[in-house]
């Protein structure tokens, strides 16, 4: 079949210059893009001009309004996230011909995991060195919503979130629950209150700082009676809401404590029990998962399984 006048078939350079501007587009503008690929901006703008030429399509508008996809730059970009999957998918085929594992395992995590004793994320890094010597594992803090589509979009192999979305598309396999306290600071009213105990009679109408995406966190606090008036997924951001004296706010207990100012930190007793948030492995189906996932799955599951084993022995020694 022949091509239409004006269309020039894809080559092998125009794939690079693909995956430049899927890199403009994700990282909101060229100048980011830019500083992520370790390039100057020239090299970025040049990509993407050559690409306009190579198409015959204008891509995208730059410049001091900032940056924006037009129509023909929005199927352009899927058609980059298509090649990039495509390419994905290959790689993986063909690294299942190789006995040992190599290249780069691609995890995302929300931002305060990795000082979760439960998750032993260190002793998981030591099993993958010794099980695949070759093999890089590569980690970057997402929110949950942007771990979600960077798996859908093959950017990363998987994520360790704790969301109550779950689309039906990606797979959610519970790993550990993470123990989270409602937290104070100095300055605010319940920082000296004496009751050992907080019911919705204290806490109704008390403002707080909710998730950006669904938790049970939220769940919890419109039972106690919290009123949202701020958000945030960071940690950090609402640990510093929270010692501001302005706002109560949910913090993992496990982060609260690797603080250095954990001591300015009052938790406070809530009825009906601690809030516990479920974390989930979050992968591909089955049959699209890498061997490179599946590895760090069973390594997962032996590390958790573990520590399981081993909180039972010392309760039973106890």
């Amino acid at each position: 079949m022949e091509s239409k006048p004006g269309f020039q078939r894809l080559r092998g350079a125009d794939i690079q210059r693909l995956g430049v501007f899927k890199v403009v587009v994700e990282s909101g503008g060229l100048s980011s893009a830019a500083d992520f690929l370790g390039v100057d901006l020239s090299t970025v703008s040049r990509h993407i001009k050559d690409l306009e030429i190579r198409l015959g399509l204008e891509l995208c508008s730059r410049g001091p309004g900032g940056f924006a996809l037009t129509t023909q730059g929005r199927t352009t970009y899927d058609v980059a996230c298509l090649l990039a999957e495509t390419l994905q998918t290959c790689d993986e085929r063909l690294e299942g011909l190789r006995e040992g594992l190599s290249g780069t395992l691609r995890i995302g995590l929300v931002n305060h995991l990795l000082s979760a004793q439960e998750l032993r994320f260190p002793e998981i890094l030591r099993s993958m060195r010794e099980s695949a010597p070759n093999l890089i594992v590569d980690c970057k803090v997402l929110t949950p919503s942007e771990i979600m589509r960077q798996i859908e979009t093959r950017q990363i192999h998987l994520g360790i979130l704790g969301t109550g979305e779950q689309p039906e598309h990606l797979v959610f396999a519970p790993i550990f629950r993470e123990e989270a306290g409602l937290y104070c600071a100095p300055g605010h009213t319940l920082f000296t209150s004496p009751r050992a105990i907080f019911g919705r009679d204290a806490l109704e109408g008390t403002v707080y700082v909710s998730r950006t995406h669904s938790s049970p966190t939220d769940l919890r606090a419109q039972a106690l009676g919290l009123v949202a008036e701020t958000s945030s997924n960071d940690i950090d951001v609402i640990s510093s809401l929270v010692l501001s004296g302005l706002y109560v706010g949910f913090l993992p207990v496990h982060a609260v404590a690797a603080q250095r100012d954990s001591a300015s930190f009052r938790r406070l007793a809530i009825e009906g029990g601690e809030c516990e948030v479920p974390f989930y492995a979050c992968t591909l189906r089955r049959a699209d998962r890498s061997r490179r996932t599946n590895l760090f799955l069973r390594i997962l599951r032996s590390v958790i399984a573990d520590q399981t084993n081993d909180t039972i022995r010392k309760t039973l020694q106890s």
